[in-house]
């Protein structure tokens, strides 16, 4: 691996991975049709790490929050759920990170089948700018994150599980999810990535015992592609976020149409 094609897939991953346009379904047609090689194992965990850095920096307000409140029931052993929302919005998040679980351990095997078939990611791109396109049709609710209920929570996680299909975004679909619930756009792009982090965390784990395997010549390569997948990431969030605000999330739509058709058409073609 060079570090060069690690430079590509972190900044691949980093920007796809938060905008609305699927990063797995952009690895699976950059592998099939640029014949650039997929991340291995070793590298898909450095990215998700240099990923998960990413939201942590931007979301570190919420996350400094929620631990000062669990810091607080150890120490004094008063259980404050109703009263702290912040403890109330961590019960949601792993509420929320039930569905990913059980469909990533169920059908593990199946959706990695998944990632063979770029014709399927080509539809999945489509339908999701479908889903995209039909956020701007909404009418804007202010339904803070102070507000989020259980069916919010179970509603969003059950669209990051669907997420696992490659094409179909996880950003997208659980912020357009979150809309379609009613909470405000800011409600719905906090709750979405706070909730890819138990995910990424959760994956990275099963995994981690490979990273023990990796060879000295790697090592740097690898540290670029976190790095790079921790910048890009940064700058996706901030991207994403003010086009959020601004009611443009469906914009993301015409991109998804277009890579899909052009895509599905070349797959004919080859």
């Amino acid at each position: 691996m060079s570090w060069h094609e690690a430079l590509f897939l972190g900044i691949l991953q980093g920007l796809t991975e938060f905008l609305p346009v699927s990063s797995s379904g952009h690895l699976v047609l950059a592998g099939n049709f640029l014949k650039v090689n997929p991340p291995g194992i070793t590298l898909e965990i450095c990215l998700h790490l240099g990923t998960l850095l990413a939201i942590i920096a931007v979301f570190r307000r919420e996350i400094g929050k929620i631990l000062v409140s669990l810091v607080h029931i150890f120490k004094t052993g008063k259980h404050r759920r109703r009263e702290d929302p912040y403890l109330r919005l961590l019960g949601f998040l792993l509420l929320g990170t039930i569905p990913i679980a059980l469909m990533g351990g169920l059908f593990k095997e199946g959706i990695g089948r998944l990632f063979e078939c770029p014709r399927m990611v080509s539809l999945m791109f489509i339908v999701t700018g479908i889903i995209l396109w039909a956020t701007k049709r909404l009418k804007v609710e202010r339904r803070e994150l102070n507000r989020l209920n259980i069916r919010d929570a179970l509603g969003i996680g059950l669209a990051q599980a669907i997420g696992l299909i490659p094409g179909i975004s996880r950003s997208g679909i659980t912020i357009s999810c979150g809309l379609f619930r009613g909470l405000s756009r800011d409600s719905a792009y906090r709750f979405s990535f706070l909730l890819v982090i138990p995910a990424i965390i959760g994956a990275a784990g099963l995994e981690f015992k490979n990273l023990s395997t990796i060879p000295k010549e790697n090592i740097y390569p690898l540290i670029i592609g976190a790095m790079a997948a921790f910048l890009s990431g940064l700058l996706a969030l901030k991207v994403l976020l003010s086009i959020i605000k601004k009611g443009r999330f469906s914009f993301f739509a015409y991109y998804l149409w277009v890579i899909g058709l052009v895509s599905l058409a070349i797959s004919y073609v080859k």
